[in-house]
């Protein structure tokens, strides 16, 4: 009887550890049929809308469609939409638009990630409002779009397994669901056997009763191109108002710490290096073509060809690496201090080396014109400008919130005046009138290896 006893304590309590691993949150059945109805809906219209690329208008439209399906099925749950959700669903039907308003093979790229960013931004909003931009730290919302990815890629499985396929609802469909299948298989049966002895007995019968020729091939990629639409559907859904992708909370500390002499080594460094590399360019800066001459024999036009690009990547790898180091720190206010007065000097002298960026790509055009590939990294540097005075601002005086939400939100403005501005129209004008200064033919002031992008 003890053994008895003892084997149903086990028992139960390996049932409790079972339903605690799968206890997930789960639609009720209109809301998972809702679902899955909108996704097969929205799959049809990807397949004719966007089969062969998301470009032109077809992809606003579906973008709009698919914000009506999600505005619908959030209010058939009873979820209200956040002013911040419905901030991104407008912000992605306003960057799909680009797709169609601008024919640019830089700007499409980017309103693309802009609007699938927008989409994943609003199902974070409505899944766990404390988990989106405005988190109170960065890494809730990396841990909130990581999971909404994983819900996104699962698609329609969870739904099939724990809604639409659970037990209980297998057991009130089933009763329906055989005497039809039965039913099928019966009339299937007598067509294929007495139909094909009849069709062959008569010719005019076999007339009538011919199929139709079908396209094997076609077929497949139009269900191929639905299926990958209607499962993409159904996961930004579920992730949105089923499940709550923020419920999983990132660690409260990294797994790193870093003391007062970490700090000071690696920052330190930096400050010696950077101060040294910016020293060298005042050189240049005040004595022209002569110094550069004199100093590596390279004429002005042939030194702005080199070196661009990797001022960039220094700037753009060094910004992560204060915050990542601002997060990484011990606790206590001195090592805040002291993190914060070898960070400015830092933040100064990218500063000065995105200064030196600009004015060799100013060189450059100089010499040999303007084109996208030239205007692009110039507008992309303001951009870094005004998250190094940003971060300043926010995460070196102690508020790191803030932060993430003015980068995206910079990054948008800056894109939606791209979309505004038309770069290749605006390189196009400016070499005319550069040609028109100039005295000399427009085509003979440009670079003919990059005349293209005009």
């Amino acid at each position: 009887m003890q053994r008895a006893a003892d084997f149903a304590t086990v028992a139960q309590r390996l049932d409790t550890t079972l339903q605690h691993r799968t206890d997930a949150p789960v639609a009720n059945a209109p809301l998972a049929k809702r679902i899955v109805g909108h996704a097969l809906l929205l799959g049809i219209a990807g397949d004719v809308l966007l089969r062969d690329l998301p470009v032109g208008l077809a992809f606003p439209v579906w973008i709009a469609l698919l914000v009506l399906a999600m505005t619908a099925a959030a209010s058939s749950a009873g979820r209200e939409i956040s002013r911040e959700a419905a901030s991104w669903l407008a912000t992605a039907i306003l960057f799909s638009c680009g797709l169609a308003w601008r024919d640019s093979r830089t700007l499409v790229p980017l309103d693309l990630v802009a609007t699938l960013g927008a989409l994943g931004m609003a199902a974070i909003a409505l899944s766990n409002a404390s988990a989106a931009l405005l988190a109170a730290r960065f890494r809730d919302t990396v841990w909130a779009a990581a999971a909404l990815a994983r819900t996104v890629a699962a698609g329609f499985l969870p739904i099939a397994v724990r809604e639409l396929f659970a037990t209980e609802t297998r057991r009130r469909v089933a009763p329906r669901i055989r005497p039809a299948v039965r039913s099928l298989v019966i009339a299937a049966s007598l067509l294929v056997v007495f139909g094909s002895l009849l069709r062959d007995a008569d010719p005019i019968f076999a007339s009538l009763v011919t199929l139709p020729r079908l396209d094997i091939g076609t077929i497949i990629s139009h269900v191929v191109v639905i299926a990958f639409y209607a499962w993409m559907v159904i996961g930004w859904e579920r992730g949105a108002l089923v499940i709550d992708v923020g419920r999983l909370r990132a660690p409260e500390a990294l797994p790193f710490g870093l003391s007062v002499l970490d700090i000071t080594t690696a920052l330190g460094t930096l400050n010696v290096l950077f101060t040294a590399f910016v020293g060298t360019q005042l050189g240049w800066f005040f004595g022209g073509e002569a110094f550069l001459r004199a100093r590596t024999g390279l004429t002005a036009s042939a030194y702005a060809r080199q070196g661009f690009f990797e001022m960039l990547w220094v700037v753009l790898l060094v910004m992560p690496l204060l915050v990542a180091t601002r997060a990484a720190l011990h606790p206590g206010r001195a090592l805040e201090r002291r993190h914060t007065a070898l960070s400015i000097p830092v933040i100064a002298l990218l500063g000065a080396i995105l200064l030196s960026a600009a004015m060799r790509m100013k060189l450059y055009v100089h010499y040999f014109g303007l084109t996208t590939e030239r205007l692009y990294p110039l507008v992309f540097m303001g951009w870094l400008g005004i998250v190094l005075v940003w971060l300043a601002l926010t995460v070196l005086r102690g508020r790191g919130r803030p932060f993430i939400a003015g980068v995206a939100l910079a990054g948008l403005a800056v894109l939606t005046a791209l979309n505004v501005a038309a770069p290749d129209a605006f390189v196009a004008r400016y070499n005319l009138l550069r040609a028109r200064h100039t005295g000399r033919d427009a085509v003979t002031v440009l670079d003919f290896r990059n005349i293209a992008d005009l």
